[in-house]
């Protein structure tokens, strides 16, 4: 931001020596008792022309701004989107809170998941609608989990030290965990992690849940506005039980791998570009340089009147 503000400085410092020496330019012709140079109409010209191209390119630093470069998911699945909306996490995926979400619908043993990611300025915000025959809610005997391990350098290699993991559960068991040496998996102390589980009438579990996605712990995701992370989704279905069916998404995937070279993207999502500014020093410059364009040609016009006239008399 601060380098923008100065290059617009710059380039607004310039248009103002350009248009001086327009207006220099101006006065000679005013103020000259011979006809206008073709040198003098040339350096008019190219007086113009760049002072209209600093102008011109000093609005487009002040209110564009250069997309980040895009990079491509492991598996070809991508999640980016950015809410201003804070979703309730009661267990139940509302379509008008989660309605700027991204959503990915994955076939699974049970019937079909959809998967819904977005963020805000702080949180990343993930939920699942899962079809299943009941909500295992028996801790320890029959529990339905949802996971999502990160690959929090977005290497594409392996689920080792220093990534983070996430869950929520049915009676809301909350996990915010990290992997640590020899690929465990450890509870993190701090519990950056809320969310909440639920059923609808239609058979099919809900499961929401929401982690900041830089919240200065060293064991959590340390993203930020456009940068990209891996991520897998695993559900535990009767956990615990067995019965016990585990299903990692994308489809492929094994929740007992610890190859990412083939999980998803999210992309944390900026937030939308305010509109831009009127900038009224900027107008003005330029309608004071349409005028005296348009003052410049009527004084050359004026001149070559006369001039045609004698010649016309002395033929």
């Amino acid at each position: 931001m601060r380098q923008k503000t100065r290059m617009r400085k710059i380039l607004v410092r310039q248009a103002e020596i350009l248009i001086t020496q327009i207006g220099v330019i101006m006065l000679n012709f005013k103020t000259s008792r011979f006809r206008v140079s073709s040198h003098s109409r040339s350096h008019l010209k190219y007086s113009v022309f760049s002072a209209v191209a600093v102008i011109t390119l000093a609005i487009l630093v002040s209110n564009t701004s250069l997309p980040l470069p895009q990079v491509l998911a492991h598996s070809g699945d991508s999640f980016e989107a950015f809410t201003t909306t804070t979703p309730n996490m009661d267990g139940i995926i509302g379509d008008d809170e989660w309605r700027a979400a991204e959503k990915i619908t994955y076939s699974i043993p049970e019937g079909e998941a959809t998967i819904f990611v977005m963020n805000d300025a702080r949180s990343l915000y993930i939920a699942a609608r899962v079809e299943d025959n009941s909500l295992d809610e028996v801790v320890n005997v029959s529990l339905d989990i949802f996971t999502i391990d990160f690959d929090v350098r977005h290497d594409g290699l392996d689920f080792d030290e220093g990534e983070d993991t996430i869950s929520i559960g049915a009676r809301n068991r909350a996990g915010d965990g990290f992997v640590g040496p020899g690929g465990a998996i450890f509870n993190d102390g701090v519990l950056d992690v809320d969310g909440f589980v639920g059923r609808d009438n239609e058979g099919f579990n809900h499961f929401e849940i929401v982690h900041a996605f830089n919240s200065g712990d060293a064991n959590d995701l340390a993203a930020e506005c456009g940068s990209t992370i891996g991520a897998r989704f695993v559900l535990f279905d009767d956990s615990a039980s067995d019965a016990a069916v585990i299903t990692a998404l994308p489809p492929g995937l094994s929740a007992a791998s610890a190859d990412q070279s083939n999980w998803v993207d999210i992309t944390i999502a900026c937030p939308p570009p305010p509109p831009p500014e009127i900038n009224i020093n900027l107008i003005a410059i330029i309608v004071i340089i349409i005028a005296w364009v348009a003052y410049g040609g009527y004084l050359v016009r004026k001149r070559r009147r006369p001039g045609k006239r004698v010649e016309q008399d002395t033929t």
